[in-house]
């Protein structure tokens, strides 16, 4: 199926595709002399860059995007693309092609089974295979279509949840809805390390960190830049949404308290003010003794009246 990868009339350049920058390196450092094959670097981004073209090449022929499917716009397409072309399914393709027997890494020869290296190898491919095709368009199709083929049937496992979810995206239109509320400034940074700690394997890593303000930092270590990138975002949108819920009940909280203390300065201004009106008043009290009057002998009435009389004198 993948056979016509292999087969190039040009073999200098097959040659150029299967040589890592290390081994090219390690030639002119014992020689002195640069390699005559040179590296596959470029190769690398030119096939990244043609792979995508005739992925959403395939889907087109097939009749994507349309209301009838799950494809229902190109957006759909592109993040299932992004969700397919990674290291993992490449490598694995690279491996049924033995690829891994035919790769020049001078003496670092765990690379061989490092995936991001037999991914960036199939792409190497690729990419010499434009040239050597002479930029023939439909042959190069031909050998495309079939990896492509090979991607999508790996994709039937992944959810039309999971493949249009991303997290980054998330992250970010959270963060804008709560613009206002959230003192957070996020700082992406990106680091490629080796790691020679694991069985002498000399993996190529990536060290990525997101730092959302002075308290919160994400990490992540991964092989795969855009997998270990999305996990970080996820990390932070679960961060960022307790840090939210954190700051919400803690606001909330102080605006209670506010307000009970505005509502006990409201008591305590009333109560202040009632007293200086009574205070402030020429308030006369009346007691009427048994001496002047023997209520038991006479109605309410009577009392009522002789009340009125004694204040209308005065």
């Amino acid at each position: 199926m993948f056979n016509q990868l292999l087969e190039f009339k040009n073999t200098k350049l097959l040659v150029q595709a299967l040589t890592n920058k290390i081994h090219e390196m390690e030639y002119l450092q014992k020689t002195g002399q640069p390699y005559q094959y040179g590296n596959n670097e470029d190769f690398t981004i030119g096939g990244q860059q043609l792979l995508e073209f005739y992925f959403y090449d395939y889907m087109l022929l097939q009749g994507f995007p349309n209301q009838q499917s799950q494809f229902k716009k190109p957006s759909d397409i592109i993040q299932l693309r992004q969700k397919l072309i990674n290291d993992k399914y490449l490598s694995e393709i690279a491996i049924l092609l033995n690829i891994q027997n035919l790769l020049n890494v001078g003496n670092q020869k765990s690379l061989k089974n490092n995936p991001k290296v037999l991914s960036d190898c199939i792409k190497s491919i690729i990419g010499a295979h434009y040239y050597d095709k002479q930029n023939d368009l439909e042959t190069l199709r031909d050998i495309i279509h079939p990896i492509v083929v090979q991607l999508l049937n790996k994709g039937e496992q992944i959810t039309k949840t999971q493949w249009k979810y991303n997290p980054k995206s998330s992250f970010l239109e959270y963060l804008n809805s709560y613009k206002g509320e959230l003192n957070i400034n996020p700082k992406l940074t990106i680091e490629w390390k080796k790691d020679d700690s694991i069985l002498n394997q000399n993996k190529s890593l990536y060290l990525i960190s997101l730092e959302l303000n002075n308290t919160m930092k994400i990490q992540k270590i991964g092989v795969n830049k855009r997998e270990t990138e999305q996990n970080v975002y996820l990390e932070a949108l679960l961060q960022l949404r307790k840090y939210h819920i954190k700051n919400y009940q803690k606001q909330n909280k102080l605006t209670n308290k506010k307000k009970e203390i505005q509502e006990k300065q409201c008591e305590s201004d009333l109560s202040t003010s009632l007293d200086s009106t009574i205070n402030n008043q020429d308030l006369s009290i009346y007691c009427f003794s048994e001496k002047t009057l023997d209520q038991s002998k006479i109605s309410f009435d009577q009392q009522f009246n002789h009340i009125l009389e004694q204040l209308a004198n005065e």
